[in-house]
C-alpha cells in the first residue's frame, strides 16, 4: 500500500516529521517498509534556460532548441509554439521515467539528436495551461536555472510504503491509515464527505439483487452530461504517487476515491446498458462476457455477475465489460458502490487469474457501511471535475449492517497486558480509531465494532487494540519469577552415548524412528495374540494409518528401515536404533515403558577392506558384534545359548539368547525368518539382536582393571581335537575357564573344520593356549605338566579325541 504523506497529513493533519509517523504506525502493527520520494520525475526535471532557438521544420512549428542545464547545453527538438529564446521552462533529462511509465530517451528527430525533453505544465503534472511549454518566470520570478522542480513547486513529498496485514482491510486507504495516524498523534481525522446535497432517488434505474448472500448491498448513481477529459494535475499526481496510471476525469475518479476511502467503484456508460437497469445475480454455466481487456470470457456457475436486463455487463469485484466501458464518447454515467462477499471474488479473481486493486480489497472485506459514502464523494467529484448533472443515486440495501457486539473486561485486559490502565483511558484508545464504547454498571466495557473492522469480533481483538495504540513500548517490562528447577541428567543417558559410540565405531549408522507404526507391521512379525508386545496403544487421531500405533518393539521400525533403503538400492546395512517402547496397560493407565536396543545387518559385510573377502554377512558377524559390545561395557562372561523359546519372527534354530554372568536374560538374535522378511518386503537375509537395555546396563561394568605390559615372555601351545557337531565351543571355554591353571594367560579358537579326513558327524576345532606367568619365565616342563592334565580332562569331558 502506497501512501502519499501529504495526502494523509491532509486527512490527519500531524506535525511530526515524516520519519517518525513511519515509526510510530510501524509500531502499531502497520509496517512501513520504505520512505520514497513522491513524484521521482520532479526530482530529475530541472529549470532550463533556452539559449537559441533554430527552425527544423516550419509548416509544423519544429525548432531545435539549445538550452542552458547550468552545467553544461543539451540540444532539443521541440514542437511548443510558445518557445523563444532567453525562456525559463522544465527540461528533463535522457534515463527519466515520466508519469505514464516511459522513459525520455537521447533519439535522433529530424535529423538532429534530441537529448531529453522540454515539458509542458501537464507533462510534469502540474495544474494550468497545456497548450505550450511551462513559462517558468511568469509563475516562479525568483526560479534559478539548475533548480530541481520538486523543489522550485514546493513537491518535495514523501510516499510511505506500508505492508497491511490480511486482517487489516480498513488499512488499504489513506482514510484508514489516517484514522489510525489521527488516534496515535491525537490530531482530529477528517474524513473526506461529499458536501453538496446527494440524496434524490434515481427514478429511470432499477437495482435488483438476486443473492444477497453474495451481494449485501449495491449503490448506483446516475450522472449526466459528463464530459471526458484529463483529469487536474493534484488528482494525477497523487494517482500516480499512489502507484495508479492516470487514464481520464472519470477513471480517475472512481481510483481517487477507491484509495482515499478504500471503497472499490466502477463506471458504466448508461447509454449501453440496455433496459437501464441493474441485475446482480451468479452466472449460469457456459455464459459469456467481453471483459475490458478484450477477451472474451466463458464462466462457470456461480460466478457474481453485474448484468442488464440483457446480458452480463460485469465480473463483479473484478473487472467490467467492454460493451459498458466508459469511452470518449460517454455522456452518461452509472457509477456502481457496492459490497460483494470476500470469498467469492478471491475465487472469481484467481480462477480468471485478474488480481485488481478491486479485487485486493473485495478479497479482503471492504467497508459494510461505506458504499454510500464513497458513492457520494464520487459523484460529487464527477460534477466538479467532469461537469456532469446528477440525476439521482439508488441504494438497494436488503442485509443492512448490524454492529458486532463485544464485552471488554478492564481489569483482565490489564492483566494480560501487564498494565493499569483505567477503563475510561481504555474506552478513550478505543474511541479514538471509532469504537463506540459504554460501560455497564459492572464496569465491563460494551464496545461496538465498527463497519469498517471485520477483524474486531472477539475480547481479545480489542485487547489487542489496547496494546498497540498504548504503545507497546509503554508497556512495563518485568521479569517472570519462578524457580530454576533443573531436570537431572538422565541416569542411562552416558551410557547409550557409550553405546552408540561404540557400534559406530563398528562401522554401524544410527536410525531415529518414529514412535508410530502401522498395524500391519505388528502382524507381521507372527507374535501370539497373548504377547505383551501386541497390546499396542491405538492413537485416537493419528497423522495417518501407517502411524496409528505405538510401537511395542523396535523389531518393526528396524525392518522398515532396511526395507524402505533396499527400495532405493542401499544393500548392505549394518543399523542400530536406542529408543523407547509402549505396552498397553487398559485405558485410563499410562502405558508400561521400556528401553530397548536393535541392531541390524544384511548385505555384504560391513566392514569391507581389501584385506576382507566380499561376502555376505551372516549369524557370526552379528554375534561379533554383540561380543564387541559387551567387552566394552565391561560384560565379559556372556553366554549365547539356544533359545528354548525362540522368537518366532526368527528362523527356527538361530534364535540365541544373550544371558548375563549372573543368568539374567538380556535379550535376544537370530536370523529374520523369510515369512517376516516378505511380510516387509524385504529381498536379503537380515540378523537381528533384539536387547533390553536396563538389563545390559545391570549386567555391565564400569570397573576397568589396569594390566600392565609383559614383562615376561609367553609360551603357547596349540590343541587340534576332533568333537562332535552337537559339542559347543562355548561349553569348551566354560569348562576350560573353571579348571584352568593361574598362568594359563588366554584360550582362543583359530580353526574350525568339516569334511574329510574329519569323519562325518564329527568337526575339527583348533586352539590356542597362551601360558604366561608375571614374575618369571616358564619352562617348557612347567607349562607342559600343567597342560596335560588339562587336555586330557577335556577329552574325556566332551569325548574328543586328538587329531593327528
Amino acid at each position: 500500500m502506497l501512501v502519499l504523506a501529504s495526502w494523509l497529513q491532509e486527512i490527519a493533519p500531524f506535525q511530526a516529521d515524516y520519519s517518525e509517523v513511519a515509526e510510530r504506525l510501524t509500531l502499531a502493527g502497520l509496517e512501513v517498509e520504505s520512505l520514497d520520494p513522491a513524484y521521482p520525475w520532479m526530482e530529475q526535471a530541472i529549470v532550463v534556460r533556452v539559449s537559441r532557438v533554430e527552425p527544423v521544420m516550419e509548416e509544423k512549428n519544429v525548432t531545435l532548441c539549445t538550452v542552458e542545464t547550468g552545467t553544461e547545453e543539451a540540444q532539443v527538438i521541440c514542437g511548443a509554439p510558445n518557445v523563444r529564446e532567453g525562456m525559463l521552462t522544465v527540461y528533463v533529462p535522457p534515463g527519466t521515467e515520466m508519469p505514464d511509465g516511459k522513459e525520455i530517451r537521447e533519439s535522433q528527430v529530424y535529423g538532429h539528436i534530441s537529448r531529453g525533453m522540454l515539458c509542458s505544465r501537464r507533462e510534469v503534472m502540474l495544474e494550468g495551461d497545456a497548450s505550450g511549454l511551462f513559462d517558468v518566470a511568469i509563475e516562479f520570478p525568483a526560479a534559478r536555472v539548475g533548480q530541481s522542480l520538486s523543489s522550485l513547486a514546493g513537491m518535495d513529498d514523501v510516499v510511505m510504503e506500508i505492508g497491511i496485514t490480511p486482517n487489516r482491510p480498513d488499512c488499504l486507504s489513506i482514510t484508514g491509515v489516517a484514522r489510525e495516524v489521527s488516534a496515535l498523534f491525537n490530531v482530529p481525522l477528517n474524513i473526506p464527505r461529499a458536501a453538496m446535497e446527494i440524496s434524490s432517488q434515481a427514478e429511470d434505474v432499477t437495482i435488483n439483487i438476486e443473492d444477497t448472500e453474495l451481494c449485501r448491498r449495491y449503490v448506483g448513481s446516475v450522472v449526466t452530461g459528463v464530459t471526458i477529459g484529463t483529469s487536474p494535475g493534484w488528482m494525477a499526481r497523487r494517482l500516480a504517487a499512489s502507484g495508479i496510471r492516470p487514464i481520464n476525469n472519470v477513471v480517475d475518479i472512481t481510483n481517487y476515491v477507491l484509495m482515499e476511502l478504500g471503497q472499490p467503484l466502477h463506471a458504466f456508460d448508461l447509454d449501453t446498458l440496455k433496459g437501464r437497469g441493474i441485475v446482480v445475480r451468479p452466472s449460469i454455466e457456459g455464459e459469456k462476457i467481453v471483459t475490458l481487456d478484450g477477451k472474451e470470457r466463458r464462466l462457470p456457475e456461480g460466478v457474481l455477475l453485474i448484468c442488464d436486463l440483457e446480458r452480463p455487463v460485469a465480473v463483479a469485484g473484478v473487472m467490467g465489460g467492454l460493451d459498458t466501458e466508459v469511452t470518449e464518447k460517454t455522456s452518461s454515467i452509472l457509477l456502481e458502490s457496492a459490497w460483494f462477499a470476500p470469498w467469492s471474488i478471491r475465487r472469481t479473481a484467481k480462477m480468471l487469474k485478474l488480481p485488481s486493486e478491486a479485487s485486493y480489497r473485495f478479497e479482503r472485506g471492504v467497508d459494510f457501511d461505506g458504499q454510500l459514502v464513497a458513492a457520494r464523494r464520487a459523484t460529487e467529484l464527477l460534477v466538479e471535475l467532469a461537469g456532469g448533472t446528477f440525476q439521482g443515486i439508488r441504494d438497494e440495501n436488503p442485509r443492512p449492517y448490524v454492529p458486532v457486539k463485544i464485552t471488554m473486561n478492564p481489569e483482565r485486559t490489564n492483566s494480560l497486558l501487564g498494565t493499569d490502565l483505567s477503563a475510561k483511558d481504555m474506552a478513550a484508545i478505543l474511541e479514538s480509531i471509532e469504537i463506540g464504547t459504554s460501560t455497564d454498571s459492572s464496569g465491563a466495557i460494551k464496545a461496538s465494532a465498527p463497519s469498517f473492522r471485520p477483524d474486531l469480533r472477539e475480547e481479545i481483538d480489542l485487547v489487542e487494540e489496547i496494546a498497540r495504540l498504548h504503545g507497546f513500548e509503554a508497556i512495563p517490562t518485568s521479569s517472570p519469577v519462578a524457580d530454576l528447577i533443573v531436570k537431572p541428567v538422565h541416569s542411562d543417558k552416558s551410557f547409550v552415548d557409550q553405546l552408540r559410540s561404540i557400534l559406530s565405531a563398528q562401522g554401524c549408522c544410527e536410525i531415529i524412528s518414529y514412535s508410530f507404526i502401522s498395524p500391519q507391521e505388528l502382524h507381521g512379525l507372527g507374535l501370539a495374540e497373548n504377547d505383551p508386545r501386541m497390546k499396542a496403544v491405538v492413537l485416537k487421531n493419528p497423522l495417518a494409518e501407517d502411524q496409528s500405533i505405538m510401537r511395542t518393539n523396535l523389531v518393526c521400525p528396524m525392518l522398515s528401515a532396511i526395507a524402505r533403503n533396499q527400495k532405493r538400492r542401499n544393500m548392505d546395512l549394518a543399523l542400530f536404533e536406542a529408543g523407547a517402547v509402549f505396552i498397553d496397560k487398559g485405558k485410563g493407565v499410562l502405558p508400561e515403558e521400556h528401553h530397548r536396543l536393535c541392531c541390524g545387518l544384511t548385505g555384504r559385510r560391513f566392514q569391507q577392506t581389501w584385506a576382507w573377502q566380499d561376502r555376505e554377512s551372516d549369524f557370526f558377524d552379528l554375534k561379533g558384534l554383540m561380543e564387541n559390545l559387551f567387552e566394552q561395557v565391561g560384560l565379559k562372561r556372556a553366554v549365547f545359548q539356544v533359545s528354548a523359546r525362540p522368537e518366532p519372527f526368527f528362523v527356527p534354530g538361530t534364535c540365541v539368547e544373550l544371558i548375563s554372568e549372573k543368568g539374567a536374560l538380556i535379550g535376544t538374535m537370530g536370523q529374520i525368518s523369510n515369512k517376516v522378511l516378505s511380510a516387509f518386503d524385504i529381498q536379503n537375509n537380515v540378523f537381528l539382536s533384539d536387547i533390553s537395555l536396563p538389563a545390559l546396563i545391570e549386567a555391565s561394568s564400569a570397573h576397568r582393571q589396569f594390566q600392565p605390559l609383559a614383562r615376561f615372555p609367553a609360551v603357547e601351545l596349540d590343541l587340534s581335537i576332533i568333537a562332535d557337531d552337537s559339542v559347543r565351543v562355548q561349553d569348551i571355554f566354560a569348562f576350560i575357564e573353571k579348571r584352568k591353571p593361574q598362568i594359563l594367560e588366554n584360550i582362543f579358537i583359530f580353526d574350525v573344520y568339516t569334511g574329510k579326513p574329519v569323519p562325518r558327524g564329527k568337526k575339527s576345532l583348533a586352539f590356542r593356549f597362551i601360558y604366561r606367568a608375571s614374575d618369571r619365565t616358564l619352562s617348557e616342563a612347567e607349562v607342559i605338566s600343567l597342560h596335560e592334565p588339562l587336555v586330557q580332562e577335556l577329552l574325556r569331558e566332551f569325548k574328543a579325541e586328538m587329531r593327528s
